[in-house]
């Protein structure tokens, strides 16, 4: 019998049927991905073993898939011989973009999940549904899918400049009942909403679901108090699609695991917190087996007044160095590799994020690294294509800073990342 290590948690109870599922998945690994066939020899399983052995023991046994691993799997994913008809990409936290290749039935099945997640929302056939994005070919095109399968009675994708007040004006006249959107997009579209939503007669607008950040508790309040809207959150990854979703008695995340199984590396063997573990059931294309997804989660007990027997959890944060601007996911490590992709050595940087008029990044560098910056940009730019998106298009301001060579001191100590954008005041908006 396999040891499992105690400080790690699985999630909800496996039903027979996961469990028979789960097994599907770990026989499918071993035979397509030579990648997953490696790992299984060494930790000494064998095809045998996956027929008749406990599967979730098996699973368990397994080391840990870490992101820098991804792209050798991905390799594999695009040669398997299955109709691939989609990519998604992010970027990764060594500057390697991590992809992820979704065969025809794989998309089936997540179109089929993200309408089951959307109905747990109240969203139905009498829902108006607005996807506002800075980026309309991206996950928002994935989720029209899913409310045109619902039957919803309209679902569209709008598409915000840069200039977020004068594209919103027009919004009220599509008369949305649910907006699906981003929080950063929320913040800085708050006084337009505001304006057009708060008090005004005639309006429908219920709901607002927000994805692919977080939205503070300040935010939320101020929504719920002026609006007049319910709220509810998303969570999902571009390695893993959707995972879970927040239901009407807004007591966290309710993650579906007969979607993905879900384990947590507690701190400690009697802590509720950890990081997040993710086992694919449903993508047949690209397994992630054990993929250590660096989300920071806190476990909640007992069962959910909402009736669901998903297991629920608080989504903290990133356990890594990972930012999210407008909703596109970048790492402090993808940028510190192109800065410095052409230097001699490696050296010390900061990224200041701030929002006043706008978004912006600015990358604090070592004074002597001045005379690089026209090459630093362009180095930037070709290797965080979201980047150069959001800079292109005047959603984000990128600049550089310079102080002198010792100011970093210990860079050890030194913070990487400093997020001033937290602090929101509606009134400058």
């Amino acid at each position: 019998m396999m040891r499992t290590d105690p400080t790690m948690r699985l999630l909800g109870a496996v039903t027979c049927e996961t469990r028979e599922r789960l097994r599907e998945v770990l026989s499918l690994a071993m035979r397509e991905f030579d990648f997953y066939a490696k790992r299984f020899r060494a930790s000494g399983v064998s095809p045998e073993d996956i027929r008749h052995d406990d599967p979730v023991e098996l699973l368990r046994g397994l080391p840990l898939l870490e992101a820098e691993e991804l792209d050798e799997l991905a390799a594999e994913s695009l040669s398997s011989g299955r109709r691939i008809i989609d990519m998604e990409t992010s970027s990764g936290t060594t500057g390697v973009r991590k992809r992820r290749f979704i065969s025809h039935e794989d998309d089936a099945s997540e179109t089929e999940f993200l309408a089951e997640l959307f109905k747990v929302c109240g969203v139905d056939s009498a829902s108006r549904v607005a996807c506002l994005d800075t980026d309309p070919l991206t996950l928002m095109a994935s989720f029209t899918k899913a409310l045109h399968l619902i039957g919803v009675e309209e679902a569209y994708m709008y598409c915000v400049g840069s200039d977020f007040r004068e594209m919103l004006m027009n919004l009220p006249r599509l008369d949305p009942t649910v907006i699906i959107t981003v929080p950063s997009i929320i913040e800085r579209s708050f006084e337009a909403l505001r304006s057009q939503y708060a008090g005004r007669p005639g309006t429908r607008l219920e709901k607002i679901i927000f994805v692919g950040e977080p939205l503070s508790a300040h935010m939320r309040r101020l929504l719920e108090s002026t609006l007049g809207v319910e709220i509810f959150g998303y969570y999902g990854a571009s390695e893993t699609s959707a995972l879970g979703i927040e239901c009407g008695a807004h007591d966290g995340i309710h993650l579906f695991t007969d979607h993905n199984l879900a384990e947590v590396v507690n701190d400690r063997p009697d802590s509720d917190e950890g990081e997040l573990v993710v086992t694919t059931l449903r993508q047949g294309a690209y397994p992630l087996l054990r993929y250590a997804l660096k989300d920071r989660v806190a476990v909640i007990s007992g069962a959910c007044s909402c009736g669901l027997s998903h297991p629920r959890v608080e989504v903290l944060g990133r356990a890594d160095d990972g930012i999210s601007i407008l909703g596109a996911k970048i790492t402090y490590n993808a940028i510190h590799s192109a800065v410095y992709k052409d230097a001699d050595r490696m050296g010390a940087m900061q990224i200041v994020l701030a929002r006043e008029a706008g978004e912006s990044l600015t990358v604090v560098l070592p004074q002597s690294m001045r005379d690089q910056e026209a090459n630093v940009r362009k180095a930037l730019m070709y290797a965080q294509p979201d980047l150069d998106f959001l800079i292109s298009s005047k959603h984000l301001d990128l600049s550089f800073s310079y102080v002198e060579d010792d100011s970093f001191g210990d860079e050890r100590k030194t913070r990487k990342v400093v997020d001033l954008r937290g602090r929101f005041d509606p009134a400058k908006v």
